[in-house]
């Protein structure tokens, strides 16, 4: 069973049918299999502690037929990267080395309030 959590920017709530995929599996699933993303729905993806090259914090949008805005962030939920995500390509924070520990993957229509936001906070889940 998915872990869902509340995710805010700019002290609004965002989405609170979030899944927080902190296991291989949960991150490798992200969104695929869905047909679309409603807009109180994402996945934040919990990156594991490893070398800080960027190519290793990409996702793709390989199989996933909507748009999605995507935030990198680091370990205090500091917004480092914003990129709207288009289906059928791979996405990374630019530069060779990132602080990024945190992946949010959102519906687009968020892409603006995330743009004028510094950091995103959620609760971690209970379990």
């Amino acid at each position: 069973m998915d872990k869902l959590i509340r995710v805010s920017a700019g002290g609004q709530v965002i989405a609170d049918q979030v899944v927080y995929a902190d296991t291989s599996q949960l991150r490798n699933k992200g969104v695929l299999g869905r047909s679309s993303l409603g807009t109180n729905e994402g996945v934040l993806l919990v990156m594991p502690c490893r070398s800080g090259l960027s190519l290793l914090h990409s996702i793709h949008m390989f199989g996933v037929p909507f748009d999605m805005a995507v935030a990198w962030l680091d370990k205090n939920g500091q917004i480092l990267h914003l990129k709207l995500a288009k289906p059928g390509r791979m996405y990374f924070p630019p530069g060779f080395f990132t602080d990024t520990k945190y992946i949010l993957e959102q519906h687009p229509d968020h892409l603006p309030l995330l743009q004028k936001s510094t950091k995103i906070q959620w609760e971690e889940p209970s379990g």
